[in-house]
């Protein structure tokens, strides 16, 4: 990885070839298209939003140019830097202004909710617009898994109800994982040991648990489905936060590495269950602040 990021920064034609390598890349293997992200919130972070501007607009002229070769609109190049490495930049913009994840992430959270709200707004019914998306994609492998058409139908209309805040959950999701990379390269690079004295205290705020304790309750228990998808994209910032306690306590603790290789695991298996249980434990410690507790515990121990 210190290689990638090494190469990366060398010039703006290395950091163009990264950007498009990966993002072509990620078309086949999504997870990839999260290191094409994470170079250009790289190259923000170290130089600035005017060079990864550069960058940007570059690598979207290279991916229209492949698209149009490979009998595609070459307005592909602008969709995948509308929709991928343009809020990677900006949200490594405000890292990189204020130093803070949760002003990071916050930040995330509106453009991720707008986004939801803009989106109800726009289109007349977006549930069944989503229904039937998801009756041509999908649909077929539904008809292969011996499901009735009832329950499939069911399914559908249950997904569709709440697709667009699962899309904006997974959206922000994926920057901030690119923008964790990216951080974690930056440090490799240039301040080594950094990233993880930052990302271990990442902290919410009791203003967000609040926000999405009354969303949760207002969707699930006042059946206010826009609600609920509103809060999906705080869920997607709390797990980052639980994510954050996770890694802060096992190094207070001096705990071993493997109950940190243990939690991945899991979470490769269980992912939408994990991500569940890592917000809850970041809404909690944003109002008991578990690794401050913790510290205090030490330093009071004879």
């Amino acid at each position: 990885m210190r290689q990638l990021a090494s190469f990366i920064m060398q010039s703006r034609l290395r950091a163009v070839t990264a950007t498009v390598g990966f993002g072509v890349i990620g078309l086949l293997i999504p997870p990839l298209a999260l290191v094409s992200s994470a170079a250009v919130a790289l190259v923000t972070l170290r130089v600035g939003p005017q060079q990864a501007l550069a960058v940007v607009a570059l690598a979207a002229v290279v991916v229209g140019l492949i698209g149009w070769i490979a009998g595609l609109s070459p307005v592909v190049g602008l969709v995948t830097a509308l929709v991928q490495w343009v809020p990677a930049l900006a949200l490594a913009t405000v890292l990189r202004s204020t130093v803070s994840w949760a002003a990071t992430l916050v930040t995330g959270i509106v453009i991720g909710c707008g986004v939801v709200l803009m989106l109800h707004l726009s289109v007349p019914d977006i549930t069944q617009m989503w229904h039937s998306v998801l009756q041509q994609t999908v649909g077929p492998l539904f008809d292969q898994s011996g499901m009735t058409t009832l329950e499939r139908e069911e399914a559908f209309r249950q997904a569709a109800a709440v697709m667009t805040g699962m899309l904006a959950a997974v959206s922000l999701l994926a920057l901030s994982l690119s923008l964790v990379l990216a951080r974690y390269w930056q440090s490799v690079l240039y301040n080594p040991g950094g990233f993880a004295q930052e990302f271990h205290q990442l902290s919410m705020g009791r203003v967000p648990a609040i926000l999405l304790l009354v969303l949760l309750v207002l969707g699930l228990f006042a059946g206010m489905t826009l609600m609920f998808e509103l809060s999906l994209v705080f869920l997607a910032a709390f797990f980052l936060h639980g994510l954050a306690v996770i890694h802060g306590i096992n190094r207070k603790l001096n705990l071993s590495r493997l109950w940190l290789v243990m939690t991945y695991v899991v979470m490769a298996f269980a992912l939408p269950q994990m991500m569940v249980v890592l917000a809850t434990l970041g809404m909690v410690d944003s109002f008991l602040d578990l690794r401050g507790r913790i510290a205090h515990a030490g330093n009071d121990a004879p």
